[in-house]
């Protein structure tokens, strides 16, 4: 190769390693400040709603029923759909690792997709009773159910379908999903065995 031909590799190697290191520098950066936005998101929210309290600012919204309603809805929603969302995952993980083709044919990003959108309007039925449920105190702060049985609903359906049934689920998955995987390994050398077995009494025939 003739120094001409290096020189012009040297000069192309040197400048995608300037320009490609700079590009995975900013949008690194960029994702990092966007990752520590998300998740300090919600200890803005609550600190600032609580400070914002303190000094008048926010009465007339904390006062309002509607706004009561919506900010219990969006606080019990989302934990309900992420623990269902992991006994998705749990599921999933289930039919894949699973000999069955019939049960391998629902781990499918089109049916994933369904499921993800089936949970979250569960769980949309199933806590938006809280904007029946669920009133504004006299203090204009705390929001309580508004009758002694809707407190004994709420406090069921929490135990329900944030506690109990996504841990049985999970347990109950995450054990079948080891059978799976412990009874491919046993077949696996069976399946080796019988291939030489296969194989020796071809060989024997032959000759």
């Amino acid at each position: 190769m003739s120094t001409a031909s290096v020189s012009i590799l040297q000069f192309i190697q040197n400048h995608l390693i300037r320009y490609i290191s700079l590009i995975v520098l900013i949008f690194r950066t960029i994702d990092n400040i966007h990752n520590c936005f998300i998740f300090t998101l919600a200890l803005y929210f609550g600190c600032l709603t609580h400070l914002l309290i303190t000094f008048d600012v926010y009465s007339q919204s904390s006062q309002s029923s509607y706004y009561c309603r919506t900010r219990t809805f969006f606080t019990y929603t989302p934990l309900s759909v992420l623990t269902s969302l992991v006994v998705a995952a749990c599921a999933d993980r289930y039919t894949s690792s699973s000999s069955n083709v019939r049960l391998r044919s629902f781990s499918q990003i089109k049916i994933s997709r369904k499921i993800v959108c089936g949970i979250f309007l569960i769980q949309c039925f199933i806590w938006g009773q809280q904007f029946v449920r669920f009133s504004q105190q006299l203090d204009g702060i705390n929001c309580f159910p508004a009758t002694p049985f809707c407190v004994s609903f709420n406090n069921f359906s929490l135990l329900m379908f944030y506690s109990i049934l996504p841990i049985i689920f999970m347990l109950a998955l995450g054990w079948m999903t080891i059978r799976h995987v412990c009874h491919q390994h046993t077949r696996r050398p069976s399946n080796l065995k019988d291939r030489q077995l296969t194989i020796e009494l071809n060989t024997t025939i032959n000759h």
